[in-house]
Order: C-alpha cells, then sequence, then structure tokens
C-alpha cells in the first residue's frame, strides 16, 4: 500500500508552522492560515495521486482534527 504523506499545522513561539516529515516547510502568523496551508498541501497530494494527510493542532499541541485525502482508512469509533 502506497504511504500517505503527512502535514502538521502546528503551534510554535512566533506563530504556527506547516511540517512535514519533520521538516519545516511553511511559516504562518495565525492557526487558521496554517490549518489553510496543511489541508492545501494534504489534498495537492491527492490530486497529484498520492495519499495525503492534514493534521490540525490545538494551540496546546494536542490533536484536533485530522483529515485524509484519498483512500481513507478504516472508520473506527473514537
Amino acid at each position: 500500500m502506497a504511504k500517505r504523506t503527512t502535514f502538521h499545522s502546528t503551534p510554535t513561539k512566533d506563530g504556527w508552522k506547516v511540517a512535514q516529515g519533520g521538516k519545516t516547510i511553511s511559516t504562518h502568523e495565525t492557526q487558521k492560515q496554517a490549518e489553510a496551508a496543511a489541508v492545501k498541501a494534504g489534498r495537492a497530494v491527492h490530486d497529484g495521486g498520492g495519499l495525503g494527510q492534514a493534521v490540525l493542532h490545538k494551540s496546546d499541541g494536542t490533536i484536533r482534527e485530522e483529515r485524509t485525502y484519498g483512500a481513507d482508512p478504516k472508520k473506527t469509533k473514537g
């Protein structure tokens, strides 16, 4: 099975960042901007024929929401 490319929007001391594979790919002033960038990146991977995912974090760093693009994983209770 193909590997999913995951983008995280996370808080930093100076604002928000979007990271993929532990590497920062963009920085943003607001959470809303970072989330939009992570979603856009995940969709772009899917549009290019891959599997994408956006993991959106809260300001305390915990996960608020996950969005998958292409071949969604099995639904689980949660």
